[in-house]
Parts: structure tokens; sequence; C-alpha cells
């Protein structure tokens, strides 16, 4: 039987005694990342491990859709020591599969890009997005220009990882607020003039590039803009769907490396001070404002702010006057949580809170 027939977990048995006579790290870190490939392949092609064959791990489309549930935190069996983790680990994935291919005499199929440990000044990361931004690289395609420059100046913004920015929806951005920001897993960013221009550029250009699908606009922040190639006797991928890490990594270092004296990585950039937070102020403020009665309880629930719409029930509450001793009562009538956003509040909810403070107040 071809090695490529045989059952993956007999072929990766395989390939781990190989490494055996080797450095330990290097067989635990090629047994971890293969585990977790299996048992990933279990979950999607909803078989038996031992109906999986070692020519299914090659698959590129396979390994593409793993690395993108990886980048997710899908995979995740324990959290990360650092956020910057991630992209080492996707780096090690590839290699991962790259190994289990040289093992079954098949060319290397994935692209390896380590972190560059060797960051950039804050100065000079927030000088590149300036250069990226207002500079386009001769022959190279606007769209994907305009997302690149997005993506990097989102990095410097943030500080977040590719793995986090890649996973951005357009509804995790809030940019027509008088603080734009970017929430990424829970945690709001706030956005300088730069950053909220480029991004706008790039949403008006997603938007008109998804126009063009049959269905419409894509939820995903970032998408391709060209056709992909043909690959295993499969057409063309559709342009303008969701664009994946290693093409958003590729693009930067094509970018850079015609832009800049050398390519730099999207790793390498630093992330500008984010110790002024706009949102903290602005609630501070409004929280003042609502104790000192200089603005009401209704005119902030209608306000479209990221600083009141994330702000918990229990803290506005506890800044109405004659009221914040029986906010816990309150609450408990209308059966929401302490600590619950107010942007979470139903129509109903925010009328009948309206309505409970003010029979207290009368």
């Amino acid at each position: 039987m071809d090695a490529l027939e045989r059952p993956a977990r007999t072929e990766v048995t395989a390939l781990l005694t190989k490494l055996a006579a080797g450095p330990p790290a290097t067989k635990e870190l090629r047994r971890f990342f293969l585990d977790e490939y299996l048992t990933f392949l279990v979950e999607r092609l909803e078989m038996p491990e031992e109906r999986i064959q070692a020519c299914d791990l090659l698959e590129l489309g396979y390994a593409s859709a793993w690395l993108a549930a990886a980048a997710s935190g899908y995979t995740r069996q324990r959290p990360a020591a650092k956020p910057e983790a991630a992209d080492a680990s996707q780096a090690a994935r590839c290699a991962t599969f790259n190994a289990f291919a040289r093992h079954l005499g098949q060319p290397e199929r994935l692209s390896v890009e380590w972190p560059d440990t060797k960051s950039l000044p804050v100065e000079e990361s927030q000088q590149l997005v300036k250069t990226l931004a207002d500079h386009r690289p001769p022959r190279t395609n606007r769209s994907t220009w305009e997302r690149t420059s997005a993506l990097a100046a989102l990095r410097v913004a943030t500080g977040r990882p590719l793995s986090q920015l890649a996973a951005l929806r357009r509804e995790d951005l809030a940019l027509d607020v008088p603080a734009p920001i970017v929430t990424i897993q829970g945690n709001s960013y706030i956005l300088d003039e730069l950053t909220v221009r480029v991004v706008r550029r790039w949403l008006d250009t997603h938007t008109r590039l998804t126009a063009q699908l049959e269905g419409g606009e894509v939820a995903g922040l970032w998408v391709t803009t060209k056709p992909g190639r043909p690959r295993s006797g499969e057409p063309a991928r559709h342009p303008y769907l969701p664009c994946s890490i290693r093409a958003l990594r590729a693009a930067q270092h094509d970018l850079t490396q015609r832009l800049l004296p050398r390519s730099t990585r999207l790793g390498q950039l630093t992330a500008r001070d984010t110790t002024t937070d706009a949102i903290h102020q602005a609630r501070e403020k409004a929280l003042a404002d609502l104790k000192a009665s200089r603005i009401s309880l209704a005119d902030l629930l209608e306000r479209d702010d990221p600083a009141i719409s994330r702000m918990a029930v229990g803290r506005l509450l506890g800044s109405v006057p004659g009221v914040a001793h029986r906010r816990d009562e309150i609450l408990e009538v209308l059966e929401v949580s302490r600590r619950s956003w107010v942007r979470r509040l139903t129509a109903q909810e925010r009328q009948r809170l309206l309505e409970m403070v003010e029979m207290e107040r009368a």
C-alpha cells in the first residue's frame, strides 16, 4: 500500500519514530500539532480517525481550514502564555505540515514565516504606517494596498498579533463616535486619525468589492482582492471572499519590500502608547455629569457611544442621584445582571428602567 493511502495515524507514528533520535522538543512539537490537526479533521469530516488517510492531511483546503480554526482559538487547549506567541504557533503548525509532507516524500507546500523578534521602535512603526498609507507602491493592486495599509495601522494602534487582527469583523469597528475604537476579544482600543482614515478607505473598497458577490456583503473585515490560483484540479477561488492569514502576511511582506529598503513583518511593528484611554475619560465625564444632574439618564441611554453602550448597567445606575441605594432592587425586578452592558438592554428594559427610576425619585 502506498504511504499516502495508509491511515494518517500510522504515518504520524512513523514520523515520530524517526524524530525520536533527535531533540525531544521537536518530536513533542510535531506530535502536539499533528494530534491537533487529526482531531480537527475528525470533527470537520465527521468520520472516525481510522478512516482518515495520510493524503488527507496534505490537502491544502483542510490545512487552511485548520490554520484558520487555530487562529480563531477554536483548537486552543490551554491559554497562551502571551498574545505574541500566536504567530509563532502558526509558523510551527506550517513547519509541522511540511515535515509530514517530507516524511511522505512530497514537496513542502506551506510557507513558514517565523515572527521576527526584533521589533521596530514606536516612532519607526508609526512612520512606516504613514508611508504605507500615503504611498501606493508601483505595480501594486490598489485594493491590496488599501487592505494592507489598514491592517498595518490597526496593528500599531492595538498591538494585537495577526491571528487576532485577521479574525476581525466589520461590526468590531465603531468609527462614527467621538472616540473611534476597534474591539478585539472583548477589549476596546482607541484609533487615531490616520488609522480611522485608512480603515474607512478599506471599508469603502470592501463594500464595493463584496457588492459583486451573489448574496452581498461579507461580514469579515478582510477579503481577497483577486481570484485565487487553481489547485488540485479545483477551479480558481472567487475573489472578494474571506482572506487567509497566509495571504495577509504575504501582502504585507510584498508591499513593504517594494516600498522600503527592507521588507517588514507585521509582528515587528510596535504599538503606540495607549495608556490614555479616551473611552475611560469619556465614561467618567458622563457619569460625573449624571451625578451632577447636568444630563439625564434618558439622554445617556439614547447615546450611540461605546463609552456608554459598553458600560455596566449597575455602574450607570449607581451614578443616578437619589437611586443609587436602590440599584440592586431595581435590577432584580428587571431581571438584569448588574454586570450586563447597557447595549444589551432591550427597548422594553430601557423603558421600564426609566419608569422605575422616575418612581424612585418622585
